[in-house]
């Protein structure tokens, strides 16, 4: 072989090398797609029956056969309650992901860890969080230098019984198919949290602006099934970096806490109207949402009494079928 011949079969192998890296660079975050994703609403704060409602949330997402905690409720025992009543058993939960550090969405960790490790040792394993979730907090006139981010402490007692806490700057697949956000870019001016309460940021105390909320996505042929616990980084932040990090495609579902509950009536026009171009095949949006925001953002995006409902204790989704509202929330 000659060497133009040559140098002619060098370019076609590189350029067949290198369009291979490209590909799998602009396929890689969708490497991985669930068949199977059953979202069950352990904490909120509307039930019906035997469960109870709470200023609260957790879910319970199971994904190809494997489960991820996602949140753990505002008291010790609400969760583990509703999962009893629910007939569900939280024990397949190797891993947890917290939205973010406030109270309402994790005190309900030790006593799970407690009741889930008698039933598997590997429980409970690994808890995933954005960056900043331990920074240092406190709320000026209600409480002085008293530190009000309590997972500070109950870090130490979780680690010392063998919990890993991976933290995280960006959008990771933690399992196949299921990704943490990790912090949200605040692209546009949602701010869905309390202004009195102050973070320490390199010695400067600011105001919080919960650097460390994050969402959790899991990965589907229709398009990414998206968690959040309180949105404090604003939903349509965090959905348009799901788009951009994650799967680029129309939600297939939204659920969790979206803070709309105090929302001015330009607000939810705001938010509706964005979300409507990204687009939201369903919504279960419980907790900190709102009622009249949900009814409200119902209307703005078109859906129906099927395909957007409150996002009640025991409430679940199941890709493929849609969602299965409680009596309450229909």
């Amino acid at each position: 072989m000659g060497v133009p011949m040559k140098l002619a079969v060098l370019q076609v192998i590189v350029s067949i090398v290198l369009s291979g890296v490209f590909v799998n660079e602009a396929d890689a975050k969708e490497s991985n797609v669930a068949d199977e994703v059953a979202v069950t609403i352990l904490s909120s704060n509307l039930a019906n029956g035997a469960t109870i409602g709470e200023w609260g949330f957790s879910a319970l997402i199971e994904v190809d056969g494997r489960c991820v905690l996602f949140d753990a409720g505002n008291y010790p025992d609400t969760v583990l309650r509703n999962a009893k009543v629910l007939e569900v058993d939280l024990s397949c939960a190797t891993d947890v992901v917290l939205s973010h550090f406030h109270a309402d969405h994790t005190t309900g960790l030790l006593p799970l860890l407690g009741d889930l490790r008698a039933k598997n040792p590997n429980a409970m394993r690994r808890i995933h969080v954005a960056e900043g979730f331990f920074l240092s907090r406190r709320q000026p006139g209600t409480s002085g230098d008293k530190e009000r981010n309590l997972m500070i402490a109950m870090r130490e007692k979780l680690e010392a019984a063998g919990v890993e806490f991976v933290i995280y700057s960006g959008a990771t697949e933690i399992s196949p198919a299921v990704w943490v956000t990790g912090p949200i870019e605040r692209n546009h001016p949602e701010k869905n949290y309390n202004r009195a309460m102050k973070v320490n940021i390199d010695g400067e105390w600011v105001e919080d602006f919960v650097p460390e909320s994050q969402g959790l996505t899991v990965v589907t042929p229709e398009g990414p099934i998206v968690l959040l616990g309180c949105g404090h980084a604003g939903s349509v932040n965090l959905l348009e970096q799901v788009q951009r990090s994650i799967q680029d495609h129309s939600i297939q579902a939204l659920m969790g806490g979206m803070h709309l509950f105090s929302a001015d009536d330009q607000t939810l026009l705001w938010t509706s109207d964005r979300l409507r171009k990204i687009g939201i095949q369903n919504l279960m949006a419980g907790h900190c949402t709102g009622i009249e925001p949900l009814i409200r953002l119902r209307a703005g995006l078109d859906l129906s009494r099927r395909t957007a409902v409150v996002g009640a204790v025991g409430s679940r989704f199941v890709y493929g079928e849609g969602i299965h509202p409680t009596a309450i929330a229909q």
